[in-house]
């Protein structure tokens, strides 16, 4: 690449996002973070096409997990805005956001410990549907057939994500790649349009990582699922993002195309620690 094409190349990258955030399936625009005196996420801009599968990479402390938390409702900016398919979503609890279909995995894994897979997967119904409390507990007409459905929906879930022959088992005693499994099954029982991933591959062994990546996309393709994710595995996320975008500091120091961002020199500063 000559110098004026790396030029005209590292100008695009560091350019705003070739979408208004506020007609994305998802995006933000001028969000800031704080804690104290860290600023976590610094005035970020940022839009998903509707069917995208966008990746989002930085090194340790970049603000990965913040943006995801502001986006998702778990933090309120300090300033800025948070956009949901169009609407704007930076006053709205994360469980409406959940409903309007944002779904989010966790790194830490935020599962119920001592339930079956079933009954982890199923209380994320619970939050879909938003059940009649009277009839819920009566357990009668609209109840039942709710929970009829919900029990059918769950199972597709786990039939889909190799996981039926755990479905009674409990978390405690499941091994991590079938932990995330459980994770990105709670995800897929809201029904979302958008899904957060939150390093969702993160401690898997190559084939387990094989599994995760191919479920992934599945849903991208066959669902057309708007994916935001973030990963630490930069030959992962150049084989299946359309999209990349790079944190540094709390703020965008690249994005675009995969290919074009890793050979960035500004990118591979900031991996490498070497101008």
């Amino acid at each position: 690449m000559s110098a004026d094409e790396a030029a005209t190349t590292g100008g695009s990258l560091r350019s705003g996002p070739s979408v208004d955030p506020a007609a994305a399936a998802i995006g933000c625009r001028g969000v800031t973070k704080t804690f104290g005196r860290v600023t976590a996420v610094d005035d970020v801009d940022l839009a998903v096409r509707p069917g995208e599968w966008l990746s989002i990479v930085g090194p340790n402390g970049a603000g990965k997990t913040t943006l995801l938390n502001v986006l998702n409702g778990f933090y309120d900016p300090d300033e800025g805005d948070v956009y949901l398919d169009g609407e704007t979503v930076t006053d709205t609890p994360e469980h409406y956001r959940a409903r309007a279909g944002l779904g989010r995995t966790f790194q830490g894994l935020e599962l119920f410990e001592e339930e079956t897979v079933v009954e982890n997967v199923m209380t994320m119904r619970a939050v879909k549907n938003r059940p009649n409390l009277l009839s819920a507990l009566l357990f009668y007409g609209a109840g039942r057939r709710t929970e009829a459905e919900n029990m059918r929906r769950v199972e597709e879930i786990l039939d889909y994500l190799e996981l039926w022959e755990y479905r009674h088992s409990t978390i405690a005693g499941l091994p991590l790649g079938v932990r995330r499994r459980v994770d990105l099954a709670r995800s897929l029982a809201l029904e979302p349009d958008v899904l957060l991933l939150d390093e969702a591959m993160s401690g898997l062994t190559f084939d387990e990582k094989y599994d995760m990546i191919r479920f992934l996309s599945d849903l991208h393709e066959a669902e057309e699922l708007t994916l935001v994710m973030i990963e630490h595995d930069l030959e992962v996320v150049t084989a299946v993002s359309d999209r990349m975008v790079v944190l540094q500091e709390g703020g965008v120091i690249a994005r675009g195309p995969p290919e074009a961002v890793t050979d960035d020199p500004e990118v591979a500063r900031v991996y490498t620690g070497v101008d």
